[in-house]
């Protein structure tokens, strides 16, 4: 066997290195990467964030900062009790939900279905409070069990 020239060395690299990109671009579509679940937030963060934004944004005065503040405060005390209630109904309509469906499986899919439910609430519990998982269904939308 002859050794390869300089030529078809390059060539060989040339050619590896497209096939590792046409690769990497077919990975990247196929496995998109997913989002880092977002920490929990503190009370009070978003309207300090938006007071911030606000204050530098409109160049508000110390006065209408003072003013503003409590608004602001208010306001994210009203979103989290929404957002508490809304979380609480959901739950209370997906236990409906599987309640009626129970009647209707045999006991094998009932065993089933009661695996789902609590991968589906690992998965939530993961997601709201920061934890990694391997989650398979990215973009599923509900932490419902």
């Amino acid at each position: 066997m002859s050794p390869l020239s300089r030529t078809a060395i390059i060539g060989y690299l040339g050619a590896t290195f497209v096939a590792g990109a046409v690769a990497g671009v077919f990975g990247a579509r196929a496995f998109p990467a997913k989002p880092a679940p977002r920490p929990p937030r503190e009370s009070g963060a978003m309207s300090a964030r938006i007071l911030k934004r606000w204050t530098t944004d409109f160049h508000l005065s110390p006065e209408q900062v003072t003013k503003i503040e409590p608004i602001l405060k208010a306001a994210e005390t009203d979103v989290s009790g929404i957002h508490q209630e809304t979380e609480r109904r959901m739950k209370g309509s997906f236990e409906r939900m599987h309640q009626q469906v129970l009647q209707l499986l045999d006991e094998d899919q009932k065993q089933l279905l009661e695996e789902h439910r609590k991968k589906m609430e690992r998965r939530g519990n993961e997601r709201r409070h920061g934890g990694g998982g391997n989650s398979t269904n990215s973009g599923a939308g509900h932490n419902a069990p």
